[in-house]
């Protein structure tokens, strides 16, 4: 019986751990995903792409940036590596003193920004869409719905605050899910009678995305558990600022917000760009982009969640563990690259079929279904290094280097903005999908360049096996491409339960496809996964 080796053995458990716990946001984030849909579904029945749609959704692109900015990402990877050492290194009460200090801080920045945001709405909605001749009216209420959406992002950012803490702990099912309340809001606003009020239905959207947002923060605050790190907010303003590690919190934010703001500036661009051209394209652009979410979220996202309190730990345990850091690293680069490419060619292969079973009702006709599904297959081409990026940062953050994601990303941008000014107006929705993607892959290449000069080198194990997986992704696209058009040339899909069955069906085969070559070739992670699949079954057996 051959005998495992002590590295080959640490990195087992680390596999081993980052699958644990990813599965488990993976869950939680599936069933935020599924409410999210439901929601975007009931969206796209009741206003299509029309430009009422478009105008819901510029002006709600302001708030979901920042959101973006200040909670999800700039927030969280300055706070979580800083909370992570606090706890390791000075214990429980410390790491709530910086909690409360963090809290306090945020709020004072926070409140000031919500105010400037609701006065200047007019300014604001003027600069994202350019290209439209907007009457006074339509300006008014795009005006109105501004304002009443950007307090969102104060609750939105107190809500990242506490997640945060809660992923410090390992307690990641929670803060995955809790996005569930935000969209069960906006689905009660959707699905309320327009007759009800005197005031154009979309308003209520709005209101939902506010209301959605305090929800989401409440959801979190009463169902976390009592015994970890608690708010106790007694410090005052003055000894938060000099307390020197929020200071360096609030320190690494800056850089942070200033790469998420070249990496929003990717969907800015799209915005501008997308108000020229034919009305539709900016809420197709969003529709397309909440397919891609779905894998994005359910792989990419749980990765990075649970990868950065590892990366953070290994980054402060001296020059040693750097070799830690960087097998970390490879191991959840990896396991994302290992269910993104399929998750590429399968969006890409269904795109028809997923996009008329998701939204293709009321207001949602066959001019919105073609601009979404071209805009999808853009998206598609980078969906791999969307969730490539979201995790080499993280190593980045972990090592405290905030500067040189934001380099990257400005490349990326440069990219993007190139191709988009090149190719928009003879190519349409497309160009802009592909600009993207293509200044998401810059921005990966960077990054990985500027980790090897960083680290020395760069563990093999990252992209060992790349091409393999790219051609599984291939015959598994082709096989199930083909079934579809064979299915769709013979059979007429014109109600639901028989699409998703048809749907669900070619899913699940290109599941076993995928799968089967992966493990007939010997890749590890498809060994894994197959080993505790098994082990899954065997437990539900006894």
């Amino acid at each position: 019986m051959s005998r495992t080796s002590p590295t080959e053995g640490d990195r087992h458990a680390t596999l081993a751990s980052i699958g644990r716990d990813g599965a488990r946001v993976s869950l939680a984030i599936l069933l935020s995903r599924i409410t999210g849909f439901i929601r975007d579904m009931l969206i796209a029945h009741r206003f299509g792409t029309g430009p009422m749609a478009d105008l819901f959704y510029v002006a709600y692109r302001i708030p979901n940036m920042l959101r973006e900015l200040f909670a999800e990402g700039a927030l969280s990877s300055a706070f979580i590596p800083s909370l992570t050492k606090t706890l390791k290194n000075e214990g429980r009460e410390e790491a709530e003193r910086l909690y409360a200090g963090v809290f306090l801080l945020l709020s004072v920045i926070l409140l000031p920004v919500v105010l400037v945001g609701m006065v200047m709405a007019p300014e604001i909605l003027a600069l994202l869409a350019p290209g439209w001749t907007i009457d006074p009216k339509r300006e008014a209420l795009g005006v109105l719905m501004t304002r009443i959406m950007f307090p969102f992002l104060y609750f939105i950012s107190l809500s990242a605050l506490l997640m945060g803490v809660l992923n410090v702990q390992k307690r990641f099912f929670l803060p995955a899910v809790s996005p569930v309340a935000f969209s069960l809001l906006l689905i009660v606003a959707t699905l309320l009678p327009g007759d009800l009020f005197s005031f154009p239905p979309i308003l209520l959207l709005s209101a939902g995305v506010l209301l959605g947002g305090i929800a989401q923060w409440g959801a979190v605050l009463l169902l976390a558990p009592k015994d970890g790190i608690r708010l106790r907010p007694s410090a005052s303003l003055r000894a938060a600022w000099h307390n020197p590690r929020v200071r360096g919190v609030f320190s690494r934010i800056l850089p942070a917000i200033g790469g998420l703001w070249v990496t929003q500036g990717n969907l800015l661009v799209a915005t501008l760009m997308g108000s020229y051209l034919a009305t539709g394209t900016i809420a197709a652009l969003y529709y397309a982009m909440r397919l891609v979410q779905f894998p994005l979220g359910i792989i990419g996202a749980a990765v990075a969640t649970v990868i950065l309190p590892l990366l953070s730990l290994h980054a402060k345990e001296g020059e040693g563990p750097q070799e830690k850091l960087a097998e970390t690293l490879a191991h959840g680069y990896r396991a994302s690259l290992f269910l993104m490419l399929p998750a590429s060619a399968g969006l890409v292969a269904l795109r028809e079929p997923l996009i008329d079973l998701l939204f293709r009702h009321g207001h949602f006709g066959a001019k919105s279904a073609e601009l979404t599904s071209t805009a999808l297959m853009g998206y598609a081409l980078g969906l791999w290094s969307f969730a490539g990026v979201r995790i080499i940062v993280r190593a980045f953050y972990a090592m405290g280097d905030m500067k040189t994601p934001v380099r990257a990303a400005l490349a990326g941008l440069l990219t993007n903005l190139a191709i988009s000014l090149l190719l928009a107006r003879s190519e349409g929705i497309v160009a802009l999908a592909i600009g993207i993607s293509l200044g998401s892959i810059v921005n990966q290449g960077l990054l990985v360049g500027a980790l090897k000069h960083r680290l020395g080198r760069i563990p093999r194990e990252i992209f060992r096996g790349a091409p393999i997986l790219l051609l599984h992704s291939l015959l598994m696209f082709a096989a199930v491409r083909l079934l579809w058009l064979a299915l769709s040339s013979h059979l007429a899909f014109d109600k639901t339960l028989p699409l998703a069955g048809a749907v669900l069906g070619l899913i699940l085969l290109g599941g076993v496809i995928y799968g089967g070559l992966t493990w007939v070739s010997g890749i590890t992670e498809s060994r894994l996964l197959a080993n505790r699949i098994l082990r899954i079954i065997q437990r539900k057996k006894r």
